[in-house]
């Protein structure tokens, strides 16, 4: 069975998917941003351990130090490099189509996506990068400053 549509609205909805794709991953990003964060909203950290230098520290003495998650291990914000689609298909009719208004007609071109694909060869090939980017600057100053705020908190006793 045929399945003809105009090729300008592949071509917008291939665009419109690609959009989607890039939305769903700036979501994910911000949503695995929580981890880094208490229910209270307050940075998470990692407390350890480390050889003191307070001034008069006895030698092998400790200092407990605390530095937030964020900085340690900064989220890898991605996008969409680039998309490569490429598949076969049969191009219809130029025909006249009605515009919104359905006083003036605009040209269109008709393809066939669904032909038989066994004896056609007709596929899709989708090839989608992505790529690592450059934190922006709010989350540069957020990590500045959570970076800021680690140190030494208390001595063990």
């Amino acid at each position: 069975m045929a399945s003809n549509i105009p090729l300008n609205h592949l071509i917008e909805a291939m665009a419109g998917a690609v959009i989607d794709a890039q939305e769903s991953i700036e979501r994910q990003q911000l949503s695995s941003l929580r981890r880094y964060f208490d229910e209270n909203w307050r940075p998470k950290s990692l407390t350890v351990r480390v050889p003191s230098m307070r001034p008069g520290a006895q030698p092998g003495e400790d200092d407990i130090y605390r530095a937030p998650l964020l900085p340690l291990m900064p989220p890898n914000p991605l996008r969409i490099k680039d998309v490569e689609i490429t598949f076969d298909a049969e191009l219809g009719q130029l025909q006249d189509v009605p515009k919104d208004s359905g006083k003036d007609k605009e040209k269109t071109i008709s393809i066939d996506t669904a032909g038989n694909r066994k004896e056609t060869g007709c596929s899709v090939h989708v090839v989608l990068r992505v790529e690592g980017v450059e934190a922006t600057e709010g989350t540069s100053r957020l990590l500045n400053h959570l970076a800021q705020t680690q140190g030494v908190v208390n001595k063990p006793e």
